[in-house]
């Protein structure tokens, strides 16, 4: 598309033509009748690339046609030399930028922690960059398609850093920090490549939390064998979601508004209580939950994998006890960040 060119480029492209097609114009003037277009043409392109054959349309009796020549030479060959030379050096500056952008991007990599990765940037694992990205958790796309750079950029999602490479290769994640990740996502179009995927980033990561897309059910019970914690089948969820739509529509929508309200990123999200969390010991009912912003406790989670939905005040906050709350994500924050360890 015309649009994807850059403008710089198209200027020095569109130059380019018009000294030729002047040079042309000019050369059939002035080489009369019998000069075709086809040899002004060639004169044109001995003359710019100074290769200099020869008169191949008889100037030798023609003193305008000779002026013209020798101004062409002059000014057309000068102008060619600096659009080429122009567009050589928007080319290495193109080339550097990318070094440039590179490098900056490994070591942000370099410094992240409890990020998650992404291995596969199609229609799927795009929904998970945008999610992540809108909530605010740190993350590295994983894919082997560099031009998914820009795709993200379409979707206002900027700044995120992405690795070009094959996920499922053990140097691509270990530069995706995988050791320190706090989660991984397979969600590339083939369920043998996030088999492979989930099998080695295991080995890497063992602690890690892995979610693994599925498109065939039959591979669900071998990607949780192979290490994922979670598969999520794609069949499954859409007729699920398709039941939904049917007897609860209103829930769906109220679901679909909440996840596309671009303003508030209001979210269901949950907040882990820590070790030594100084909210340890303390009911639901005494933290002031509105305080924090417009936040809606909506169940808890207690580390033994009991729920209790709809807490009462006087449940009492344990360890490694998960809140689920109705929030944003800098209400997610907040709160998570008043629940941790204080720092010595």
């Amino acid at each position: 598309m015309v649009h994807s060119i850059p403008k710089k480029l198209r200027y020095i492209t569109i130059a380019i033509f018009l000294v030729v097609f002047v040079g042309t114009v000019g050369f059939k003037i002035s080489g009369g009748e019998k000069t075709t277009f086809l040899d002004a043409l060639y004169m044109t392109a001995i003359t710019i690339s100074t290769v200099g054959y020869g008169d191949v349309i008889g100037l030798d009796n023609k003193p305008l046609g000779k002026i013209f020549a020798i101004v062409f030479i002059f000014l057309g060959t000068g102008f060619m030399a600096y659009l080429f030379t122009t567009l050589a050096a928007y080319i290495i500056e193109g080339e550097l930028k990318k070094v440039f952008r590179r490098r900056q991007m490994e070591k942000r990599i370099e410094k992240l922690k409890n990020h998650y990765i992404v291995c596969g940037a199609g229609m799927v694992g795009l929904y998970i960059v945008h999610e992540l990205y809108h909530t605010r958790r740190h993350q590295v796309v994983i894919d082997i398609n560099e031009n998914k750079i820009e795709e993200l950029k379409i979707h206002n999602i900027k700044d995120v850093d992405m690795i070009i490479g094959d996920a499922t290769e053990n140097d691509v994640l270990e530069k995706a920090m995988i050791h320190k990740a706090a989660g991984l996502f397979a969600t590339t179009n083939s369920d043998n490549d996030n088999i492979v995927i989930i099998l080695t980033a295991r080995q890497l990561n063992p602690k890690m939390r892995i979610v693994a897309r599925c498109t065939d059910t039959k591979n669900v019970d071998k990607m949780k064998r192979a290490g994922a914690d979670n598969v999520v089948a794609l069949n499954y969820i859409g007729g699920m979601r398709m039941a939904s739509e049917m007897i609860r529509p209103h829930v769906t929508s109220f679901l679909d508004k909440m996840l596309r309200d671009k303003d508030s990123h209001l979210r269901v999200e949950e907040v882990h209580i820590p070790d030594n969390s100084p909210y340890l010991g303390m009911t639901v009912g005494s933290i002031d939950f509105r305080s924090f912003g417009n936040i809606l406790l909506i169940a808890v989670r207690k580390a033994d994998g009991e729920w209790i939905y709809n807490p009462r005040p006087e449940t009492t906050i344990e360890k490694h006890m998960s809140l689920i709350i109705l929030a944003t994500a800098e209400e997610r924050e907040i709160l998570q960040a008043l629940v941790s360890e204080k720092e010595e």
